[in-house]
């Protein structure tokens, strides 16, 4: 399991995150757009009390980079509802998580400040949000991560993976490829609006993260848009 904070402002909260990370045998904690230097920083060197020794501390310029191998990337939220999809409670993202086999798992959290952009969480497999009360509903950074992680830990079995490496979870990278590949084959065909592909698009992306696709399911999907292609192409004039 791998978490990713994005745009985080403070180092200390940096810190408490990669100790809570170690705590919960996390060995990856990747930046994305760090909005705080931490080379040396003592607030961030106080709160890690020496959990940076164990985990491996990335940075990225974008959240795509940073979830690009993982199988299955869930995002955190408030309440807010920026995405119409549903808010699954932690232990609602594990059982999802442990149905789909998925071995690689980003937990992506949001700056301090405002959350996950809209366009960042269209981007996940799952929204994930912490029961709170619905009156002070927003949780500290550090501690956002040590909740899920220890709600994540409370049923250490997982399921073997399929042996056939085209029956396991596709990537992030996987699944992003095929979606696009889907929406330049139906704008090419007419199917979509050009000026507001997503509106389409994104119910795409929701209905297959919500399964977190295979990669032979994501192939079958290459070979549908590949053939709507194809069929697109033998039916216009020729000059």
């Amino acid at each position: 399991m791998r978490v990713v904070l994005v745009r985080p402002r403070y180092p200390g909260n940096v810190g408490a995150a990669v100790r809570v990370a170690a705590n919960f045998s996390v060995a990856e904690l990747a930046l994305v757009e760090p909005a705080c230097p931490l080379d040396d920083d003592p607030e961030f060197v106080r709160m890690a009390m020496g959990a940076e020794k164990l985990v491996t501390i990335s940075s990225t310029p974008t959240l795509a980079e940073a979830v690009a191998d993982c199988q299955l990337v869930i995002a955190t939220t408030s309440t807010r509802h920026r995405d119409p999809r549903a808010i699954h409670t932690p232990a609602e993202a594990r059982a999802k998580m442990r149905e789909a086999g998925a071995e690689a798992v980003a937990l992506v959290f949001g700056p301090e400040r405002g959350g996950l952009s809209r366009e960042e969480l269209r981007g996940c497999h799952l929204i994930l949000g912490v029961p709170t009360n619905p009156a002070f509903p927003v949780l500290n950074l550090a501690q956002a991560v040590g909740i899920v992680l220890a709600a994540f830990s409370e049923d250490g079995s997982v399921v073997p993976p399929p042996p056939d490496p085209m029956d396991q979870p596709a990537t992030h990278e996987e699944f992003s490829a095929a979606i696009t590949h889907l929406e330049e084959v139906l704008l090419s065909s007419g199917y979509l609006d050009p000026h507001n592909p997503a509106r389409v698009t994104d119910q795409f992306r929701r209905w297959f993260g919500r399964t977190v696709p295979t990669r032979r399911e994501l192939a079958l999907l290459h070979a549908l848009a590949a053939h709507v292609a194809y069929l697109v192409n033998r039916s216009k004039p020729k000059s």
